[in-house]
């Protein structure tokens, strides 16, 4: 069909072009012209039919001046006024012998303009692997190569502009083929695609939580022991310049480990603490512990002595560095035992880093990823020591906060992520970073990520990061990034054989990440919701529970008896009487849960309309 003619600016890389003002024509369509061109290994011109994207468009008055008042000019003529319609068409390439090549000729002048067909469209981008969505122009289905996440992938995109959708969608793809997953989780947003990863059939999914307030399978340890006493002093809180009070944990932590090496149990921070309380009640006090958990004092003489000394003179330090070691034995996270990998790993690991303040996030997330590197390392090597058989994807959310510039901040996960990003490839570990301020990421980690899934974006910052991290990301694809729609990205890199813009397909998984709707989470209903729960348990609903109930919804419910019986959204099965002060949920095994408050507003809402 043909739409337009070429017009000016023809190169071999893009032209413009004049397109029928009558026909509805949209931003990121495909187009065709013919074209001569001398093909690789071919001496004479050939005729080739060229493929291309419109990446701009513009509609003008024909020869009207813009440096006149254009009201009353306009207002005269505006039923005879001639328009026109230009749009920007860059140049994807030709087909020879199966390939794709670039022109080297520019399209003549005049040249008539076609909408290229499908299957020209089609075969611009083979048949990949992760279907995540569909072509924004077309209703043609895009799949990216599976063997370009060897280069990393960066997911950029303003908040609620559908980063984490994509995540979700992407992390499907890859659990359908077979691939292990961990997700780095700040916020818990993904605990949701683990309750729901049933969905896929035969997929193994846990999470593993820091904090035992919050949701997870698997609570992550830290032994003590296997930390420098420095480290040990960072994720305590200890300031760096409270040298007394990190050289007291130090001593600690030798005479710990001396204990261990003697035979005696691992201990963690509150073993640590027993020796400094023993040491603030005398050195002959501390050498008697020390002989119970077997240590020979001859040996480890020295430390005893320089601990005894310390708390002649400076007993603040060891108090303090008692009272930081027992804070840190509060969070759970640093034990005398660390959990093993083989405990933690599965198809999908959502590692749930909710609850714990941004340094032990920090820990946690180099020390994960660390272990995770280098059992790969082992494996790959044939070395010994505990091995992960199968390449790792690990998805890193709020990548900002773990790999932030080196300028602005160290955190020692940078570490472990930098590492991942320069040399993960060679070992099977692949990134996925994820973040709403691409210019928040340090520079030398976002270079690597040669594959990008880049969505709407406004802060000029964070565009002029995009556009120095990208080689292929032309700037009308850059000028186009805040008018793109929620679910729209645009993605280039070893993913997709050319640059594409798509739009998301819906996914199976459930995830938190989505913002709460104040209308419902406010209704006035809640306060009769409110009133029956108290009712029926004897006290008013938990906030959690209401909050995390307005992202949940009923599939069915119906009344047998004096009995609800409901469906939820993420499969849970409910039954309550607001008569028998009975509820009873399959999932969480709870009366009070978000299900039953979900399921509850709805019975409530039903009793009202009757």
């Amino acid at each position: 069909m043909k739409i337009g003619y070429v017009i000016a600016g023809s190169t071999p890389t893009e032209f413009l072009a004049t397109l029928d003002p009558e026909r509805p024509i949209r931003l990121y369509e495909y187009v065709a012209v013919d074209s001569v061109e001398i093909p690789p290994d071919v001496e004479e011109a050939v005729q080739v039919r060229l493929v291309g994207q419109i990446v701009k468009m513009i509609r003008d008055p024909y020869q009207l001046k813009r440096d006149i008042p254009l009201y009353n000019v306009v207002e005269g003529v505006s039923h005879d006024l001639l328009e026109v319609q230009i749009a920007k068409v860059k140049i994807l390439g030709y087909f020879w012998n199966g390939e794709i090549h670039m022109p080297k000729l520019p399209p003549r002048i005049g040249a008539p303009v076609y909408l290229a067909r499908d299957d020209e469209v089609a075969e611009l981008y083979g048949s990949g692997e992760l279907c995540v969505g569909r072509l924004s122009a077309r209703p043609l289905d895009i799949c990216l190569d599976v063997e370009g996440l060897k280069r990393h992938v960066a997911v950029i995109a303003a908040t609620g502009s559908g980063k984490t959708w994509f995540s979700v969608v992407l992390i499907e793809e890859l659990l359908k083929r077979g691939a292990s997953v961990v997700v780095l989780d700040p916020h818990g947003e993904y605990v949701a695609a683990r309750d729901t990863a049933q969905r896929l059939g035969g997929v193994g999914a846990l999470t593993v939580k820091v904090s035992g307030h919050h949701a997870g399978d698997v609570m992550y340890r830290i032994g003590v022991l296997d930390m420098d006493p420095d480290d040990l002093a960072d994720a305590a809180g200890v300031p760096p310049k409270a040298t007394k009070i990190r050289y007291s944990i130090y001593l600690a932590h030798a005479l710990a480990k001396a204990a261990y090496e003697a035979g005696a149990r691992r201990m963690g921070p509150r073993g640590l603490t027993a020796i400094l309380s023993a040491a603030l009640r005398g050195d002959q006090n501390l050498r008697r512990s020390l002989k119970q958990w077997g240590v020979d004092g001859e040996k480890i003489d020295e430390k005893v002595n320089e601990l005894a000394e310390l708390a002649k003179k400076d007993r603040h330090s060891i108090f303090s560095a008692a009272a930081y070691l027992r804070r840190l034995a509060r969070l759970g996270v640093f034990a005398a035992k660390t959990t093993p990998l083989g405990k933690i790993m599965a198809d999908l690991t959502v590692v749930n880093l909710a609850g714990v303040g941004d340094e032990i996030q920090d820990y946690v997330a180099w020390h994960m990823l660390t272990r995770i590197f280098r059992a790969r390392v082992r494996h790959v090597r044939g070395l010994p020591g505990v091995k992960l058989e199968k390449p790792v994807v690990v998805v890193v959310e709020e990548a900002h906060r773990f790999a932030p510039p080196k300028s602005a901040r160290r955190t020692r996960s940078y570490e472990a992520v930098s590492r991942i990003a320069a040399e993960g490839r060679k070992f099977g570990v692949y990134l996925v970073v994820v973040t709403q301020r691409p210019s928040r990421v340090d520079p030398d980690v976002m270079s690597q990520m040669q594959s990008q899934v880049i969505m709407r974006i406004v802060n000029p910052k964070d565009q002029e990061a995009v556009r120095d991290s990208s080689e292929q990301l032309a700037q009308d694809y850059l000028d186009n990034l805040p008018g793109l729609d929620r679910g729209e990205a645009v993605v280039l890199g070893p993913i997709v054989k050319l640059p594409a813009v798509i739009r998301l397909r819906d996914r199976l998984l459930d995830y938190g990440g989505a913002d709460i709707s104040l209308v419902e989470a406010w209704r006035r209903q809640d306060v009769d919701v409110a009133a029956v729960w108290t009712r029926i348990f004897r006290s008013p609903p938990p906030p959690s529970a209401a909050l995390a109930a307005s992202r949940i919804s009923v599939k069915s419910a119906e009344q047998d008896g004096g009995v609800w019986k409901a469906v939820t959204s993420d499969g849970a099965h409910v039954e309550l009487s607001i008569e028998s002060g009975y509820a009873k949920c399959s999932l969480c095994g709870s009366s009070g849960c978000a299900h039953v408050y979900r399921v509850l507003s709805e019975v409530v809402k039903v009793r009202r309309a009757a």
